[in-house]
C-alpha cells in the first residue's frame, strides 16, 4: 500500500516528530512504499490566495499544488500527524487542505450535490493534545476534529476509510506513558 504522510509540527524534537519516526519505522518494517510531506520543513504556503483561485478557475493548477495533488493521487493511504491547536489542526495543515484538495481534484458539484473524487483511498489522522481525555469529554475537542477534519474534509472528498486517534496529555504524562502511546500508534498504522 502506497502511503503519503503529511506532517505538521514546527519542532523537530516534538512528540509529534517521535510519532512520525514510529510511523516511518512501522511502515518500513512492513515494506510499505512511503513519501513524507513535512509542511514546516517544506515552508509550505498555506494561503489560498486570489491568484490560486484565478489559476484554478482557468484550469491551470499552480505548480506547488499540482505536485501535492500528484502525490495524493499516487497514494492509497494518507496519514496525517499534527497537534491539536485550539480544537483544530494547525493553520499550515488547514491551508494545505484549502489549496490542495481543490474542486475538480478532490470533489466536484454534480446535479445531485457535491461528490467526492478521492474514493478508494484511506486516511488515518493522528493528533496530540495537551488536554487529558477527561477534559475532552467535557469540551468535545476531538469531536470537533472528527466532525470538521475526518468527516468535513475526508468524508466530503470521498475517502472510503477514515480513522482517527488522539494522544492525550502529552506534556504532562510520563515518558513511559508516551512510549506506550508510540506503541499504540504503531499498531494503529498497521
Amino acid at each position: 500500500m502506497k502511503t503519503l504522510i503529511i506532517f505538521a509540527h514546527p519542532n523537530p524534537a516534538s512528540f509529534n516528530a517521535a510519532i512520525l519516526g514510529a510511523v516511518k519505522e512501522e511502515l518500513e518494517k512492513k515494506g510499505v512504499e512511503t513519501r513524507i510531506k513535512d509542511l514546516y520543513a517544506m515552508n509550505w504556503n498555506p494561503v489560498l490566495g486570489a491568484g490560486d483561485f484565478q489559476q484554478l478557475l482557468a484550469g491551470n493548477v499552480p505548480e506547488d499544488i499540482a505536485r501535492e495533488q500528484a502525490d495524493i493521487s499516487w497514494a492509497d493511504q494518507l496519514i496525517l500527524i499534527s497537534p491539536v491547536w485550539w480544537f483544530s489542526i494547525p493553520a499550515i495543515l488547514k491551508g494545505y487542505v484549502d489549496r490542495v484538495f481543490s474542486m475538480g481534484f478532490a470533489y466536484e458539484y454534480a446535479e445531485i450535490g457535491p461528490r467526492g473524487l478521492l474514493s478508494g483511498k484511506k486516511v488515518k489522522i493522528i493528533t496530540t493534545s495537551g488536554a487529558l481525555e477527561e477534559h475532552d469529554k467535557h469540551t468535545g475537542m476531538t469531536g470537533s476534529i472528527k466532525a470538521s477534519v475526518a468527516g468535513g474534509i475526508f468524508g466530503f472528498c470521498g475517502f472510503d476509510e477514515i480513522k482517527y486517534r488522539n494522544c492525550y496529555g502529552v506534556p504532562s504524562v510520563t515518558d513511559r506513558e508516551r512510549q506506550k502511546m508510540l506503541q499504540e500508534i504503531k499498531e494503529f498504522v498497521r
